[in-house]
């Protein structure tokens, strides 16, 4: 901001940075917004990458007293109009700080921050649109005619749950009635952009909040129509997400480095694990690539977790039961485990599924995952044939290994495997 100020144009902080550095927050990224335009901005800095210069943006690479390099967005004040994709302008001009901010979409959002305005102790924050009083009175509005906000690029219908719920704010009569009035129209957003939103919501601590206002703000018939349509399907999963997030916070810090890993975060393919479980059959991995555009792993991921809670009895063993039936130990030696056991957690017997989850995280991993005394290796040199049998006879001996069998006993139950067929 300096450098661009010695040059002659305006600065400021501008957008989420500090509305969090106003809630004591450490925001995660600062932006920069300017008068100077995209020539000028590059004449300023040495290096500058350009990412939407037809709108004014760039970003700088900056390292900063430490020698860390910090990527600045910088953009050019704009105005937009003409939103005929009900995401993108089509036509962009530059122009004034004010008339930038009137673009925006919540007034939280819209406050300018001046860091150079007095002694550099002390910050300015500069307010066209209500927004202190907004953080003051725990408010979320958008910016002037809330129809016209939401008509401009409709995704900003899912932001607000998400700010609302992160920010703990009220929403604003008139703005509810408009997200209520608009919802069929975030049908139109990219399915990419509804994703990052449901991660960002889904995986943090207020998301039992964030899927209460999807419900409430008519969002979820697009969001997740046939969860919208079950009697009670969104209350219940805003109950099992809340559950989730309690879990994984209560064994947070649980260290056995010889164990299992515990998950530590509720991640996305989780957290649609718990809150799509009672649909579940409706999302194949096709449409989970299709409408939500996750990526391979995380469809395996979410995939397997139900998997896996389903897999598991109704009433969950002890650990005891499970060291003494392989089937199950096959089970909670897998990676997804832990997440399936919150899943089941959250669904009910959440006592027996918290002790499983620290029983199989102190449980040394070589001893539900042993190197085999009988391998393929081993039934081919005894003239054996892969096949049917010879899976059977596999699992057979690994089998009498996980019950504390010798390699000798081992290879008796492969062999009376071939036997019995």
């Amino acid at each position: 901001m300096r450098q661009l100020r010695a040059a002659g144009h305006a600065a400021y902080l501008v957008g989420g940075c500090v509305r969090d550095l106003l809630l004591h927050l450490s925001p995660k990224d600062f932006d920069v917004a300017t008068s100077a335009h995209p020539p000028e901005v590059r004449a300023v800095f040495q290096h500058v990458v350009e990412v939407g210069v037809a709108f004014g943006v760039l970003r700088v690479h900056q390292r900063d007293r430490t020698g860390a390099l910090h990527e600045i967005e910088v953009a050019t004040f704009r105005a937009e109009s003409g939103y005929e994709d009900g995401r993108r302008p089509t036509e962009v001009r530059f122009t004034d700080a004010r008339e930038d901010v009137l673009r925006r979409d919540f007034t939280i959002n819209g406050l300018l921050c001046d860091p150079l305005d007095i002694d550099e102790t002390r910050a300015a924050v500069v307010d066209w649109v209500g927004g202190l009083a907004d953080l003051h009175d725990r408010r979320l509005r958008a910016i002037g005619v809330p129809h016209e906000r939401f008509t401009e690029d409709a995704l900003r219908l899912l932001r607000a749950p998400r700010f609302a719920a992160r920010f703990e704010l009220t929403i604003d009569p008139a703005t509810e009635d408009a997200i209520q009035t608009l919802a069929p129209t975030l049908a139109r957003v990219s399915a990419e952009r509804v994703r990052d939103e449901l991660q960002a919501m889904l995986r943090a601590p207020s998301a039992p909040h964030a899927v209460g206002l999807i419900s409430h703000l008519k969002l979820g018939p697009v969001v997740w129509p046939e969860l919208a349509a079950l009697q009670g399907g969104q209350r219940q999963a805003a109950d099992r997400i809340a559950h989730a997030h309690h879990e994984v916070a209560r064994l947070r810090g649980f260290v056995e480095p010889a164990g299992h890993a515990l998950d530590g975060a509720v991640d996305l393919p989780l957290a649609l694990a718990v809150v799509l479980y009672p649909v579940r059959a409706s999302w194949t991995a096709q449409r989970l690539a299709d409408d939500l555009k996750l990526a391979r792993h995380d469809i395996r991921r979410l995939l397997t977790v139900w998997e896996l809670a389903d897999a598991l009895p109704s009433t969950l063993p002890d650990l005891r039961m499970v060291a003494q039936t392989p089937a199950w130990i096959r089970i909670l030696r897998l990676a997804d485990a832990d997440a399936a056991l919150i899943l089941r957690s959250a669904l009910g017997d959440a006592d027996r599924a918290r002790t499983l989850r620290l029983d199989r995280a102190g449980t040394i991993r070589e001893a539900w995952a042993p190197q085999l005394f009988v391998t393929g290796d081993t039934l081919r040199a005894l003239g054996r044939r892969p096949g049917p049998q010879f899976r059977a006879a596999l699992s057979a001996a690994e089998d009498v290994q996980l019950l504390g069998g010798n390699a000798q006993a081992a290879l008796a139950a492969a062999l009376a495997t071939f036997a019995s067929a």
